[in-house]
């Protein structure tokens, strides 16, 4: 089996990681978000589950036009990245993204040498 991540579950955990760490910080660079998709899918792999990460432009583009209420697009620090909107928690965040993960994928996501990569 193949587990397909896209750009939306990606961006989703890594803010659940980040602001449960630090409930300041609601932003990700897309380079923390690449770095943490890489070592993601390194964790898959060494579990014998097959990955892809999908986080071509045009799929970055539908995130933000389907999820619009939650994300958006900003340059911050002189990086560009994904912050989540103002009024939108955490909970809100698991609820949304997290309850039809496959067990594995979901510990990926959470396991601390991948949480690592997001510097928190």
């Amino acid at each position: 089996m193949c587990v397909y991540i896209g750009i939306e579950d990606l961006a989703a955990n890594a803010l659940i990681e980040i602001i449960s760490k630090d409930e300041k910080k609601r932003f990700v660079s897309y380079a923390e978000l690449e770095d943490y998709g890489a070592e993601v899918v390194k964790f898959l792999n060494t579990k014998g589950e097959k990955a892809v990460l999908i986080l071509s432009r045009e799929n970055t583009s539908d995130m933000f036009r389907n999820y619009s209420d939650m994300f958006e697009e900003v340059l911050k620090d002189e990086m560009l990245g994904i912050e989540l909107k103002a009024g939108i928690t955490v909970e809100q965040l698991i609820n949304r993204f997290r309850g039809y993960l496959a067990w594995d994928v979901l510990l990926a996501f959470v396991n601390e040498r991948t949480v690592a990569k997001l510097g928190v």
